[in-house]
């Protein structure tokens, strides 16, 4: 039996509108998803990524042995600009890089001419997002990194619940709206503290302690943690001074007797921060019975002779707090800049050397310290004044190194320039009269670094200023 015929085409009635010639080629667009070989000139950097550029060459090195194991991706910036408008003038390309701008940058130091990319248009809206997550995947990034890429999310219109949720969601681990909102309070810090924060000097923990303060005593703050004091201690000490001050503004004298006006003040008894007042018989210039008196004022209901009672004077120093403030502020920036040129000019190999960094290596051992940040001081001086010797990634390797090099020239500097940051960092953080640890320190920097103590304050702890004028 033969075969059914097959079933004829059914031919559709739609008309096709005809393709030019010229347009061949562009019909078969690129889509997202597809990976495409583009020349790394024809990218550019991602606006949102705030991650620092650390670790380029040793990744190229890496890619040279074993290859790009992953992909980059991009967006075409036309795509990129009507989700983005802002970002124009940052956009110097045709392609934005998504992610992957480590690998980039590493090729392009390799020489390569083409990268492999994935076209992503279709998550230009996620851009933000997808930059963060990435970022936390694969690099350990900084607090103040999170919190720029968290205060993106928020600018983009998200909730701290959002982001939390929508990071826990594509993360590794979860995150909780509080991490999210901490973290971008440390935005609000005082620049000071930031940087402390960046350089690894303060520690995130330490620097959440002190978002309750202004940036004056932020700065003070800072000044006692690198100093030596726990953070907690430091934060109480500045928050025990403000009651301090808050209590001397307050603080007046009243009256409850039959005693004359000047005995109203000899003999105060504290109202909650209300000023002079009598409640006895004593008359006076006051009020009348029964007027209204202004909140705060002096008052009187008695019938004894005499002026009304005045507000007790504020306690002694009072008015020069912010004045010592500010000077001890200026004295550390001035000291600071001593104890580089000491780095910059000692010699270590010379013998007449030797009994100035004896000196100062004694003074450290005698003293308690945290020798970390007295590191990572030292390390930032030996560094600009270009006598470190030996390259490293921070502070700690850099001591260690040095304690294995075996050159003994390059550890006694180094040792000497630990112990002078130490007695730098007590000297700065001690906010009581100096003990004759700081004012040894003061004496060295004067006989050895040219050093001269211009502030009122400065003085008055070296014993050159008396309450009476200078000495």
């Amino acid at each position: 039996m033969a075969g059914a015929l097959p079933r004829p085409k059914r031919k559709s009635t739609k008309s096709t509108s005809p393709v030019a010639p010229e347009e061949v080629l562009y019909t078969d667009k690129d889509r997202s998803g597809d990976t495409l070989d583009l020349d790394p000139a024809t990218l550019c950097p991602n606006p949102f990524n705030r991650r620092e550029m650390k670790g380029v060459p040793e990744l190229a090195a890496t890619i040279s042995e074993v290859g790009l194991l992953q992909n980059i991706a991009h967006i075409r910036a036309e795509v990129w600009l009507k989700a983005y408008p802002d970002t124009a003038d940052k956009i110097t390309a045709p392609n934005v890089i998504l992610f992957g701008e480590h690998r980039w940058r590493a090729v392009q130091q390799l020489g390569w001419e083409t990268i492999p990319s994935v076209l992503r248009d279709d998550k230009v809206e996620e851009a933000r997002l997808i930059t963060l997550i990435e970022n936390l995947r694969r690099a350990q990034l900084s607090p103040l990194e999170e919190a720029e890429h968290y205060q993106s999310l928020r600018d983009a219109g998200l909730s701290y619940q959002q982001i939390a949720e929508k990071v826990g969601e594509t993360a590794d681990g979860a995150i909780s709206k509080g991490t999210v909102w901490k973290r971008v309070r440390l935005l609000e810090l005082d620049p000071e503290v930031q940087q402390a924060l960046r350089d690894g000097v303060l520690k995130v923990s330490a620097a959440e302690k002190a978002q309750e303060l202004n940036s004056e005593d932020q700065r003070d703050y800072l000044s006692l943690v690198v100093g030596g004091a726990r953070p907690a201690e430091a934060r109480a000490q500045i928050l025990a001074r403000q009651r301090q001050a808050e209590g001397a503004s307050d603080d007046a004298s009243v009256s409850n007797g039959n005693a004359s006006s000047r005995d109203a003040i000899t003999s105060p008894t504290p109202l909650g921060g209300e000023e002079a007042v009598s409640n006895g018989n004593a008359t006076g210039r006051g009020e009348a019975d029964g007027a209204a008196v202004p909140e705060g004022k002096s008052v009187s209901n008695g019938n004894a002779k005499g002026t009304p009672p005045a507000q007790r004077a504020p306690k002694q120093g009072k008015s020069t707090t912010g004045k010592d403030d500010a000077d001890r502020r200026t004295a550390a920036a001035a000291r600071d800049a001593a104890c580089r040129r000491l780095i910059e000019t000692v010699d270590q190999s010379d013998p007449e050397s030797h009994e100035l960094l004896l000196s100062v290596l004694t003074a450290t051992v005698l003293a308690p310290q945290q020798q970390s940040a007295a590191q990572q001081r030292a390390f930032t001086w030996l560094r600009e004044a270009n006598r470190h010797g030996l390259d490293a990634a921070d502070a700690s390797a850099y001591f260690n190194a040095v304690q294995m090099s075996g050159d003994d020239g390059l550890q006694r500097l180094a040792a000497f320039a630990c112990g002078l940051a130490a007695a730098e960092l007590r000297t700065t953080a001690r906010r009581q009269s100096w003990s004759s640890r700081e004012i040894h320190h003061l004496r060295v920097l004067q006989e050895h670094a040219e050093y001269e103590p211009t502030t009122e304050w400065e003085q008055k702890e070296l014993g050159l200023v008396t309450a009476g004028g200078t000495r």
